[in-house]
C-alpha cells in the first residue's frame, strides 16, 4: 500500500478517509451536544424536585388547614398539637370584636359570642422537617353568659319590660 499525494493531503487513492481535522470537528460537535443534553436533563431533574417539594408542601398545608378547622381560637388563642408524625402550631389574635349571634327577628336570647380571629399557623412533618406556614381568618365562639342581665343590655329583657314577666 502506497501513500500518494491527493487534493486533501496524503492518503490512499480511491478511499473516502476522514482527515484529522474532520475527526476533531466531529468530536467537538458530539461533545457540545452531549453537554447541552446533560445540562437539559439536569435542569429537568431540578424542576421535578422543586415540583415534588411544592406538591408535598401543598399537601401538608391542606392537612394543616383541615386540622386547624377543629380549633376554636376564642378558647385556644395559641397552642401546639402533635399527631401521626405532624406538629401543628398556631397563634391567633382577635381582629373583629366579639358580638352576639344574630337571631333574625329579636325573639331569641343570644347563646353565643362570635369573633373573627387572624390565625398564623405552621405545620411540620416531624421526620423530614418539611413545613408549611400560612395565615387565615377563623371565627371563634364562646357561650354568652346569662348572669344577672340588666334591662336594655344585649342579654336581658328589653328596657321597660322588667318585672312584667315578659308580657307587654
Amino acid at each position: 500500500m502506497r501513500l500518494v499525494p491527493t487534493r486533501s493531503g496524503w492518503g490512499r487513492r480511491g478511499q473516502g478517509a476522514f482527515t484529522l481535522l474532520e475527526v476533531v470537528v466531529a468530536l467537538v460537535i458530539l461533545a457540545t451536544s452531549g453537554l447541552v443534553l446533560f445540562s437539559w436533563i439536569n435542569q429537568n431533574l431540578a424542576t421535578a424536585t422543586r415540583l415534588s417539594d411544592a406538591q408535598a408542601r401543598a399537601q401538608l398545608h391542606s392537612e394543616g388547614v383541615a386540622w386547624l378547622s377543629t380549633v376554636n381560637p376564642a378558647s385556644e388563642p395559641e397552642g401546639e398539637r402533635e399527631q401521626s408524625g405532624l406538629r401543628l402550631q398556631w397563634r391567633s389574635r382577635l381582629v373583629e370584636p366579639m358580638r352576639t349571634e344574630d337571631d333574625y327577628g329579636g325573639n331569641l336570647v343570644p347563646r353565643w359570642l362570635i369573633g373573627l380571629y387572624r390565625v398564623e399557623a405552621t405545620i411540620t412533618r416531624i421526620d423530614s422537617g418539611l413545613r408549611a406556614e400560612w395565615a387565615q381568618q377563623i371565627a371563634g365562639w364562646k357561650p354568652a353568659i346569662m348572669v344577672a342581665a340588666k334591662p336594655g343590655s344585649p342579654f336581658g329583657p328589653p328596657a321597660g319590660r322588667a318585672g312584667q314577666g315578659g308580657r307587654p
